[in-house]
């Protein structure tokens, strides 16, 4: 297959991109507001972080199966399910009277963010799958992490702060409508992947477990999954709990809290386009993975140095360089995978990817960090299990990848799968 560039791509990957941002609202926008919502619940630090973990743990649950939903009815419809989803959880998570209401909010909110973050990824992905840029479009798809962040923990806070984080937070859902709005009438799936859905169905092929099983036991699927587990715990514990400790142990505002805690994410906007188009030309991937994971490790010790020291400043200014390691590697893990099984199963994939990594290190890190700091009254011992468990899943897992053979991705997905 020829490298070509398709008419519209760019326009279906900034509508994907979008719904991708919109995502981190419900997701992380209430993270500057835990101190009042304590206030106002009564709830303690393990059952606020059990809140982040319910989401984490729905959306890891649903992942997976998306993926396969997403390969057989389209990435068009799955955003706008989610996006419908996560509107509705949002306004009742702004008005539910108790905790165990809130929880029930949160995984319904969960269910929506699992769809939102197959369904874009994926459709950027089929869009730029025929002009071999991939890894370009996963470099662009990541960088709402940044946007996203900066948007939910920062200007988000201003309205929060202004409205109470009940008013505000229905706001979010309303903003959820209409980006919901806008993707039904502009958004649409690839021509071929819409002719080779039709395709499939007229000849009744199904995906079966064999298949499935093939996928999740890629080499390749294996490593990226791994990455993403110990980023997405890190995600998780920075986007929920350090701006308590900014605002709690620092005294710092809300607003420059949920500012500087966005940083980690905000600065990846740039090493996550360069290293995706990198990779894309060298034609390698194993290289920036390892070096992704070693800067990880290496920035999350200093980290945990300066908070056990009480030197806030020090973690305010280590968080964006923990940012340069993680979106260094996650664009180029995930075009990895992609490539590795074929792009036809590339949401069966991400499904997998995304879904182990909310399971495992959404759901179980930020509880666990409440839950040792209820039992310590502080975070130390926390973070330095981060920093072992980021060692071995972002470090060295990376040594286990394969780098595909140029071009690989420019085969037709069947054979890929089949030789893998």
């Amino acid at each position: 297959m020829e490298n070509m560039k398709v008419k519209g791509q760019w326009t279906m990957l900034w509508l994907s991109y979008l719904a991708l941002v919109g995502c981190f609202l419900p997701y992380i926008g209430y993270s500057t507001q835990i101190t009042q919502l304590m206030e106002d619940t009564s709830i303690s630090y393990a059952q606020t972080g059990m809140l982040a973990s319910v989401t984490a743990l729905v959306g890891g649950l649903t992942l997976p199966f998306v993926g396969v939903l997403v390969d057989k009815w389209g990435a068009r419809n799955i955003i706008l399910w989610g996006l419908l989803i996560s509107a509705v959880g949002q306004i009742l998570f702004a008005y539910m009277p108790n905790y165990s209401s809130l929880v029930f909010s949160r995984a319904l909110i969960g269910l929506g963010v699992g769809l939102l973050f197959v369904g874009p990824y994926t459709m950027a992905a089929q869009w730029f799958e025929k002009s071999n840029g991939v890894g370009s479009a996963m470099g662009v798809m990541f960088t709402s992490d940044g946007i996203g962040t900066v948007f939910s923990l920062y200007l988000f806070s201003y309205v929060l702060t202004a409205m109470g984080w009940r008013n505000g937070a229905a706001i979010g859902g309303i903003l959820l409508v209409a980006i919901l709005i806008i993707s039904f009438f502009l958004l649409k799936n690839p021509p071929h992947i819409t002719d080779r859905q039709e395709t499939a169905k007229e000849s009744g092929e199904k995906f079966n477990l064999k298949d499935y099983l093939k996928v999740i036991g890629d080499r390749n699927v294996i490593v990226a999954s791994a990455f993403f587990i110990g980023e997405w715990g890190l995600y998780a514990v920075i986007a929920y709990w350090v701006p308590t400790i900014l605002i709690e142990d620092a005294g710092w505002s809300e607003g420059l809290a949920g500012f500087l805690t966005s940083l980690y994410v905000l600065v990846g906007i740039v090493p996550s386009i360069i290293f995706g188009s990198v990779s894309d030309k060298m034609g390698k991937r194993k290289p920036f993975i390892i070096l992704a994971g070693l800067w990880m490790t290496l920035t999350i010790i200093i980290l945990t140095i300066a908070l056990a020291n009480g030197s806030y400043g020090l973690v305010a200014f280590m968080m964006p360089l923990v940012g340069l390691g993680v979106y260094s590697g996650m664009p180029v893990a995930l075009a990895s995978a992609v490539e590795s099984v074929g792009t036809k199963y590339v949401a069966t994939a991400n499904g997998f990817i995304l879904g182990i990594g909310f399971l495992v290190g959404g759901f179980l890190y930020p509880y666990i960090m409440g839950y040792i700091r209820d039992a310590t009254g502080a975070y130390t011992i926390g973070f330095i299990g981060i920093i072992v468990a980021t060692f071995v899943l972002n470090f060295v897992a990376g040594f286990l990848s394969k780098d595909s053979k140029k071009g690989t991705s420019l085969k037709t997905t069947d054979e890929i799968v089949i030789q893998s």
